[in-house]
């Protein structure tokens, strides 16, 4: 009889650190590498691999040293002239629950396909992915009179953003693929040179 064949298993996207941790003060490095111990050891490590491959996706996009809010929130900045702009925020709550704050840029992502509708509000069909969703939350000036300081540069100045949550234990591949395709989509808007 022959051996039964094994069903492929993929293995999560593995970040590396170490471009965005060098980029980081000493203190604030320190800050970040104890909040990644213990995201490491809650719930065998799936909170951990989340937290990196997000922060890793969002540094690889905004080239300026990051800035960490407590042990809660890390944000990230493009150059803007002789200032700069806040583009991403990590924020990691801890409790099962992350989220990744960006420009909106949902019009675009369903025009290009990166999500699918859904009859459900507040939540995006994964393409390719059978009855995966990704929750989004549309923020600007109106709906959030009082943003946290995180959030607060991602929607003043009559700027719109959204929200993508991620449920720290039981997020797919697929759904993390889909959300770096929402970064990528944003970062487009700085990358292209304005006439």
């Amino acid at each position: 009889m022959p051996a039964a064949r094994r069903p492929e298993v993929k293995q999560p996207v593995v970040a590396d650190m170490e471009p965005l941790l060098s980029r980081w003060p000493a203190k604030e490095r320190a800050r970040v590498e104890k909040h990644l111990a213990l995201c490491d050891a809650e719930g065998a490590g799936e909170r951990g691999r989340l937290w990196r491959r997000l922060a890793a996706a969002c540094g690889a996009l905004a080239p300026l040293p990051p800035q960490t809010l407590g042990n809660l929130a890390v944000m990230f900045f493009i150059p803007d002239g002789k200032y700069r702009m806040q583009v991403f925020t990590l924020e990691d709550v801890g409790e099962g629950e992350m989220s990744v704050f960006l420009p909106d840029v949902l019009t675009e992502a369903l025009r290009k396909k990166v999500l699918g509708k859904s009859k459900t509000p507040g939540e995006y069909a994964v393409p390719g992915s059978a009855g995966k969703m990704l929750a989004i939350e549309s923020l600007d000036a109106s709906n959030t009179p009082s943003p946290q300081p995180q959030v607060k540069n991602l929607i003043g100045w009559n700027r719109k953003a959204i929200r993508v949550k991620f449920p720290v234990l039981s997020t797919e591949n697929a759904q993390i693929t889909a959300a770096e395709g929402l970064f990528e989509l944003a970062a487009k808007k700085w990358a292209t040179p304005t006439p």
